[in-house]
């Protein structure tokens, strides 16, 4: 008799145990359910392309190098009718090659004194913008509801995604690349419409030191593009 009491109390105990680890387990799932993490997506290749002033830096650093390259090319191509000179006239190949020997320091010292000029210019605008970027990136996941925002990089064409050149870099890259997500996670026009706004507050009004800036991508009236090709 007590054998069948004990094990009555037991069947008792288990059962309430049972319907506790279920209420626990709905009110858990439940509890999942609403706290789950939202991720985000950002092609840093589309932002960088589409955000104006990141167009307008790159564009500052192609004209600081143009003197270099023009100077460079000059010399180039003095460098290359010497040697046909040389060819044609072997009997002054000693004279030749020293003007060629001077002419090759003179292409290295080039060289060099492009990138002491460039490198400090490219460092800060690099820098500068990667903060703006990654601060309007902030301000878009916050806004959107977003915990977490992973950057990638991938071709902003249909062309350059189907590109030999694209898969191959696909491939061989380490880092994660997402292979589908839906249209909703991808913020990267967001942050471009971002930038774009906090950039345009600031930058000069055209005709105040070059001409009018290009409209800059998702603040017209037609929608931004989509920040990568859907397959």
């Amino acid at each position: 008799m007590k054998r069948i009491v004990a094990l009555g109390m037991i069947a008792v105990v288990l059962g309430g145990l049972a319907w506790m680890g279920g209420r626990l387990t709905a009110q858990s799932g439940v509890a999942g359910a609403d706290s789950r993490s939202r991720v985000a997506l950002l092609n840093l290749s589309h932002v960088l392309k589409n955000y104006q002033k990141a167009v307008v830096l790159n564009n500052e650093l192609k004209d600081l190098a143009s003197p270099f390259q023009q100077r460079a090319k000059a010399k180039a191509t003095q460098y290359e009718a010497l040697a046909k000179e040389a060819q044609a006239k072997p009997d002054q190949r000693e004279q030749y090659e020293k003007q060629a020997r001077q002419l090759k320091r003179e292409l290295e010292d080039l060289s060099n004194e492009t990138q002491q000029v460039m490198a400090k210019r490219q460092d800060d605008a690099l820098v500068l913008i990667y903060k703006e970027v990654q601060d309007a990136t902030q301000r878009v996941a916050m806004s959107q509801g977003f915990d977490m925002v992973l950057s990638y990089n991938d071709a902003t064409t249909s062309q350059e995604y189907w590109s030999p050149m694209n898969i191959m870099r696909k491939l061989q890259q380490g880092a994660c690349t997402p292979l589908y997500f839906t249209r909703g996670m991808d913020i990267s026009a967001d942050v471009v419409t971002a930038l774009n706004q906090a950039y345009g507050r600031v930058a000069p009004a055209p005709g105040a030191g070059g001409g009018a800036a290009p409209a800059p991508a998702g603040t017209g009236n037609a929608p931004a593009p989509s920040a990568t090709p859907r397959p």
